[in-house]
């Protein structure tokens, strides 16, 4: 659950605390993701194929997109908090 945790600050970190570029790369990410396990499964398989686990795949990468605007949020937050701590001591 941490590797969790630090990797949505990172994200939002890296993004400037923008939600549209958070989701946007979550996006692109599960994108690849997808083109991945196709690849995968026509080596192993000879053919893609729909299955169960990409109902669950998707579902992760939603939520990991929501995830991904609440540190954002968290982000944005602590950024305007210590702005103003830091503009009323100058």
């Amino acid at each position: 659950m941490n590797l969790l945790k630090k990797s949505g600050f990172v994200l939002a970190q890296s993004c400037g605390g923008n939600p549209v570029m958070t989701t946007v790369v979550v996006m692109l990410f599960a994108l690849m993701f997808n083109i991945f396990e196709a690849g995968v499964e026509s080596v192993i398989f000879g053919h893609r194929f729909e299955h169960l686990l990409d109902i669950f795949f998707q579902l992760f990468f939603i939520g990991y997109a929501a995830y991904a605007v609440y540190c954002c949020a968290l982000f944005n937050s602590f950024n305007g908090i210590r702005g103003k701590h830091e503009r009323s001591y100058q």
